[in-house]
């Protein structure tokens, strides 16, 4: 057989595997939606996944093609998630994928990762080596409640609800779906770390792979494509509100100058859509910064952390209407997951030095 024959070949073996993956991660008798997908910019795609039901949310992919291959940021939250986006990716070329880069240790963005490696087996997993560190062990102790009880707990209470209202059942079905998939999900860890920086040709792309500081967590990644002026900023940003929890929040605020000062034209979230000017990041960075004086100012009056929100929450009024247009559903999360969050961990900040293990939920 000659080369092209061979390519030819080994094209169709690879097509034929990634349909057998799809068939058996998303599994035979549960059928999840394609995700939605973005072209950003010429041969730059992103790919949203629809959530789990009422459990859980996904993570943001990126693919970015070139003609020597394909990277891919973030391998979504299951398998099954993963391998609907392998299956988009594989609709835009038959290049292999050649890199996979976690952004952070939070599940729903690694936990499919056995997808890219079932699919290329020489593919090399990055992320900072902070993120490779919790992914190793911390991650999976921090999960291992919601998958062992918490979860099934919440099922069990759906299935007696199904029993009475059958509309019930679609739900329960999604969320049954979710649990078999992240329990079940064969964990793959990073072969490739970094420090501070890695510099990924790629074809014709220069691919910078990016950690500043501690932020969202220890080992932040975030990515800079400078010819085509775009950053993928994985959790470090979210559209509309980013979550604080166990969160620096001064190297966060120092991750977003970061970014700030690349002038990027895109900037790719880590969850919801792509950003075409720097409205929200601002309003993140600037309620950050009041954020950070507001605490230091009220910790040393004698107030706690709550009251310290509580003070803060009416400055903050030009931000929060920035992320969330006003919606009352949004305006919750930003006082809860952003603004509550955010300040409790201001205050252990101002502690002392923040250590690398993942914070509890701030106590109500």
């Amino acid at each position: 057989m000659n080369y092209k024959g061979r390519m030819r070949s080994a094209r169709g073996a690879a097509a034929i595997l990634v349909c057998a993956c799809t068939a058996l991660l998303t599994g035979a008798e549960h059928v999840r939606p394609a995700p939605q997908t973005i072209e950003v910019a010429k041969g730059v795609y992103l790919f949203i996944s629809k959530p789990y039901g009422d459990v859980g949310l996904d993570g943001n992919s990126i693919a970015i093609l070139s003609s020597d291959g394909v990277l891919v940021f973030d391998a979504n939250g299951t398998p099954a998630a993963s391998a609907l986006v392998l299956a988009e990716i594989r609709k835009r070329t038959d290049k292999p994928v050649r890199y996979v880069v976690y952004s952070h240790w939070h599940w729903d963005h690694w936990y499919g990762g056995e997808t890219y490696t079932r699919a290329f087996p020489d593919v090399k997993v990055v992320a900072q080596e902070k993120s490779r560190e919790m992914m190793a062990g911390p991650a999976i102790e921090f999960n291992r409640p919601g998958v062992e009880s918490d979860l099934p707990g919440y099922i069990a209470s759906l299935e007696k609800r199904a029993a009475a209202d059958p509309s019930v059942q679609p739900l329960l079905d999604e969320d049954r779906f979710f649990l078999e998939q992240k329990k079940n999900a064969h964990l793959v860890l990073p072969n490739t770390t970094y420090t501070d920086r890695l510099v990924i040709h790629l074809g014709e792309r220069e691919i910078q792979v990016l950690h500043h500081d501690r932020a969202v967590t220890p080992g932040d990644s975030f990515l800079y494509l400078p010819a085509e002026r775009i950053v993928i900023t994985g959790d470090l940003l979210v559209n509309p509100i980013s979550f604080a929890l166990s969160s620096y929040p001064t190297g966060w605020l120092k991750t977003l100058e970061g970014i700030d000062a690349l002038d990027a034209a895109v900037l790719v979230p880590g969850h919801g859509e792509p950003l075409r000017d720097k409205t929200l990041l601002h309003a993140q960075m600037h309620a950050m910064r009041e954020m950070l004086k507001a605490g230091k100012d009220a910790k040393g009056r004698g107030l706690d952390a709550d009251q310290a929100r509580e003070e803060v929450l009416p400055r903050l009024r030009d931000d929060r209407l920035a992320m969330t247009k006003d919606d009352p559903k949004l305006n919750q999360q930003f006082q809860i997951y952003f603004v509550d969050w955010y300040m409790h961990r201001v205050y252990e900040e101002l502690a002392g030095p923040l250590t690398d293990a993942i914070a509890p939920i701030p106590a109500k």
